[in-house]
Order: C-alpha cells, then sequence, then structure tokens
C-alpha cells in the first residue's frame, strides 16, 4: 500500500491534552511515496482505490449484549424477540459481560487473612449463568467471536465479606475465579466463541469508597491483575483468549492505560480497547477521525504492533449529550442519533480501527439501582422490559442504520478510506467502503454532516462483482422498513461498483450503497 501525505495538513485536536507521550525507542518511519497537495484533491469525486486501504482484514462490528440482570422483567415471548433482532443485526462480535457475585457462593476465608486458601463453590444453574449460557449458544452457533468479561471484582459494597476491593483485580482469588469460570465455559462447555477476557470494566474510573468497588484501582494494580489472570488461563491451556487492552473509556484514559501497556506489558495484552462516549460536535465536525488518528500514531511510536498484531477496538460506544442522572440516553429514539451512530463508526473505522461495539442492544439489560427504586438503563435499540411502553418496544431509527453497517463491514474485508476524509478539506462529509476477500461483495458507506445539499460521485477501483447495486437513503424521511420491521433498500439498480455513481445527499444524511442486498 502506498502511503499519501497530504501536503499541509493540519489536525486539530479538541479535548486531547497530553496524549499519548512519545516514550521508548521511535520506530523508523515510512518514507512517502507520494506527496498530494490539498488545493489538488477533487473532493467531490471519490476514488477508493488500493492506495486507501487503512484495513486489510477488518474485524467487525458489535454490540454490548450482557447478561440480563433479571430476565423475570422481560415482556411475554422477549426472548424470542430478541432472538429475531439479534439475527437481523448481524453482529459479527459481541461484548458479554457478567458478574462473578452471580455464580459464587459458600464464600469460606478459614477465619485468617490467607487469600490462598480461601474456598468457595459455583451456581451456574440460577437465571443469570442460564441467560448468559443462553446467549454463549446463540454466539458459538452463529459464528459471533465474544469478549467475555466481568463487571469488577466480587464483594458488597455494604458487606464486602470477600474483601477484594483493596487490591481489586489483584487479588490472587480474581484470576483463579477467572480461570474456573472459563474452564467451565471453554473447556467444558466448548464455548471456543470467546476470544477475548475483560479484566474489569473500565479500570481506569476508580470513584470513592463505599460507592465504588474500584475506588482502590491503579494502573499498576490491573497491571498485575492482567499477569495473574494470564498465567492462570495458560495454566489451564487457555493461551489462545486474549486479555483486552485496557477496557478504558475515554481519551485520557487511554492515554494512561495505552501507553503503559505499551512500554510494559505489551505481549500480555491482545488488543488495545476503549470506550468512548462522545459529544455530537465530536463527531459532526469529524474531530473523532482526527483524535482517533493521532493516537494511532502516537502509540504506534511506543508499539509497532499497534493496530496490527494487537488492533485498536472500540468495546463500548455511544454519546454523552443526552445522558441522564440515572445513566439512560434521552436521543436514542431519534434519527439524529442513528446517523451520529454511523457517523461515530464511518470515522473509526477510517482511522484504521479493527472493530466497534455499539452501547448496547436492549433496555432490559442493566438497570440503575438507587434507595427508592429501580430504573432501566435505557441505551439500547430496543427494550424488552414488559414495563417499557408500547414505543419504546419498538425497533429505534440506529438499530437500523447499525445493522447496514454490519452487514456490509464484514468480519476479514478489506477497508478503504479515500484521501478527501480529511477534516481542512471537508468537516463534514465522510466515506469508507469495503470489499470481501474474494472480491464477490461490497459496497460503500458516506455520511453528509452538513446542513446543505450536496453531490458526489463514488466508485471502486478495485474489481468487484455484481450488475445490481442496493441503495439505503437514511435520514429523518426516507429510509424504508419492509413488512417484518426491517431496514429495505430504497432503490435497486442496474449498475457495477467499478462504475462511476452519482449521488445526492441530503443535509445530515447516511447513504449506504450494495451489491447485495444488507440483510
Amino acid at each position: 500500500m502506498k502511503k499519501r501525505i497530504i501536503k499541509g495538513s493540519l489536525i486539530g485536536l479538541v479535548a486531547l491534552t497530553s496524549l499519548l507521550s512519545c516514550q521508548g525507542n521511535d520506530t523508523p518511519s515510512e518514507k512517502p511515496e507520494e506527496i498530494i497537495p490539498i488545493d489538488q484533491i477533487d473532493k467531490d469525486n471519490i476514488a477508493f482505490t488500493e492506495d486507501d486501504i487503512i484495513n486489510d482484514k477488518f474485524g467487525g462490528i458489535g454490540v454490548e449484549w450482557g447478561a440480563y440482570e433479571d430476565t423475570d422483567k422481560l415482556i411475554d415471548g422477549g426472548w424470542e424477540k430478541i432472538i429475531d433482532h439479534m439475527d437481523h443485526f448481524g453482529a459479527a462480535r459481541i461484548r458479554l459481560m457478567i458478574n462473578y457475585d452471580w455464580f459464587c457462593q459458600n464464600f469460606d476465608d478459614k477465619g485468617n487473612n490467607d487469600h490462598s486458601d480461601d474456598t468457595w463453590t459455583y451456581n451456574f444453574t440460577n437465571k443469570y449463568a442460564l441467560n448468559m449460557l443462553e446467549i454463549l449458544d446463540y454466539s458459538q452457533k452463529n459464528g459471533i467471536d465474544v469478549a467475555f468479561g466481568a463487571w469488577n471484582v466480587i464483594g458488597q459494597l455494604n458487606n464486602d465479606v470477600w474483601g477484594m476491593m483493596e487490591e481489586v483485580t489483584s487479588d490472587i482469588r480474581w484470576a483463579k475465579i477467572t480461570a474456573d469460570v472459563l474452564n467451565f465455559l471453554v473447556n467444558e462447555k466448548g464455548y471456543s466463541c470467546i476470544k477475548w477476557f475483560v479484566n474489569s470494566n473500565e479500570p481506569n474510573l476508580t470513584g470513592a469508597k463505599g460507592s465504588s468497588k474500584n475506588y482502590n484501582n491503579t494502573y499498576e494494580i490491573w497491571e498485575q491483575g492482567v499477569k495473574n489472570v494470564r498465567k492462570a488461563l495458560d495454566d489451564i491451556g487457555l493461551t489462545k483468549i486474549g486479555i483486552i487492552g485496557g477496557d478504558t473509556t475515554g481519551y485520557r484514559g487511554c492515554d494512561e492505560y495505552f501507553t503503559n501497556i505499551a512500554n510494559r506489558i505489551p505481549g500480555y495484552v491482545a488488543d488495545y480497547g476503549a470506550h468512548f462516549y462522545l459529544s455530537n460536535i465530536e463527531v459532526d465536525r469529524g474531530i473523532t477521525l482526527n483524535n482517533l488518528r493521532e493516537l494511532v500514531k502516537n502509540v504506534k511510536k511506543i508499539d509497532p504492533e499497534f493496530g496490527k498484531g494487537r488492533p485498536f477496538e472500540v468495546w463500548e460506544s455511544g454519546f454523552i449529550d443526552g445522558k441522564t442522572a440515572l445513566d439512560s440516553q434521552t436521543a436514542i429514539a431519534t434519527t439524529s442519533y442513528a446517523i451520529r451512530m454511523a457517523d461515530f463508526t464511518i470515522q473509526c473505522l477510517a482511522s484504521g480501527m479493527d472493530g466497534i461495539c455499539y452501547w448496547d442492544f436492549d433496555d432490559a439489560m442493566h438497570f440503575m439501582y438507587t434507595a427508592s427504586a429501580t430504573y432501566p438503563k435505557e441505551w439500547g435499540m430496543f427494550s424488552s422490559l414488559a414495563e417499557a411502553s408500547a414505543d419504546k418496544q419498538e425497533l429505534r431509527p440506529w438499530y437500523h442504520s447499525s445493522s447496514l453497517l454490519t452487514h456490509l463491514f464484514k468480519k476479514g474485508n478489506k477497508i478503504y478510506s479515500p484521501i478527501q476524509n480529511n477534516t481542512e478539506l471537508d468537516n463534514s462529509f465522510r466515506s469508507i467502503a469495503t470489499i470481501s476477500q474474494d472480491g464477490k461483495k461490497g459496497g460503500f458507506a458516506a455520511v453528509n454532516a452538513s446542513l446543505k445539499t450536496v453531490t458526489k460521485t463514488f466508485y471502486l477501483d478495485d474489481e468487484v462483482s455484481g450488475d445490481k447495486l442496493y441503495i439505503y437513503n437514511f435520514n429523518n424521511d426516507s429510509y424504508l422498513l419492509g413488512s417484518d420491521g426491517y431496514i429495505v433498500p430504497n432503490y435497486v439498480i442496474d449498475g457495477s461498483l467499478n462504475k462511476k455513481l452519482e449521488l445526492q445527499f441530503a443535509p445530515n444524511t447516511v447513504i449506504v450503497v450494495s451489491n447485495t442486498e444488507l440483510k
């Protein structure tokens, strides 16, 4: 792949302070083969060429589909509805989080402070475990890769009989429980779909003692936990299960954890995993793409395998504008949220990211517990809760826009990011393309985040078969649903991805074009 440099291009960073100081030895930079002045780029005629390949074997798009905290709250026929929605969604990966508290029982500390002789038993027959197994059954059957993990250490804030919160995940019992649970799931039950382990959620967010199990955590504590877990998994033959590198949230969290991982323990992690909850403006103006490109560049200076042998992936994604004090998102039912999440995805893939998971699939999975009431965390693509109103039980617009992307940008595909993806050239329009390894399937997605109508032409230079094009026009007025309630193309025309196609984009519009129907 030829490296193209846009001469004079400036990358402006917003809210990305002190990002990834350049520690360690710099790797030799690639010699640019072509320098293109920005004023010579045709921003309206977009050709996806071999030079534009940003990822030659993409990891895939997915969603947080964690074990449900209370399946008794689902509507009648709720699980069948959930499965039908997942069937049509087409996730390549999921993030499946559980609580060890659900399974561990009969704890005995032997009346001393020596954790090595503590004992406990496991219950894998309760409703939490059975639901976890249902999700894993589905994933195994459908070839979905699973990032499996525990939210945080075992124990209750108001009755911490385990005493794990001081040492957090560096407590030797954490690694023992992890190995026992994964031994049961992988070695005994045969769930080879589990590819990664999440060594606790968002370890950079500590909180206060009495309100957070993570109050005493530090990077060093988390690192020791990773080392302990790696050894425990290796000892039972689970050498192929990777550990998510960080699972940290925000740019500052990535700064601290990614830099330390790259310098200290790169060989212990399978990827660099992040959570990003962004403001609307960061996505609307392309700031996200700039920030992610800068992050990739800086970590590569420390770890040359960053983005390659150790890919960069987002395991939770959403928006902070619209988030409530009860941890719900007020904008999820709007088309604008759907368009922004698609734009968010396009910018992530254009940066070279290997995969992204959305937060989240179903409102019924997680709850906010207060002294007086329990509230569902409404971030999902629908709700399967019996208490939810009928409109909340319907699929939301961002389910449909996201399902188009999961079906088009398949695991193993090549991803193209054209030279026009540059905010100095245009900060409101972005596009990416994809072709399967066998050249039989492909297409592109583009977003116009501006308030004006624009016209663009597109073609893929690398050969891709097919003589029909399926065009999905997604905005507040135009996306179409079939009789089964799932998205269908607005148009089907004779044509080829290898021939120029002119498209008009209304304001705030995503258009997806494929040589196969996306379902």
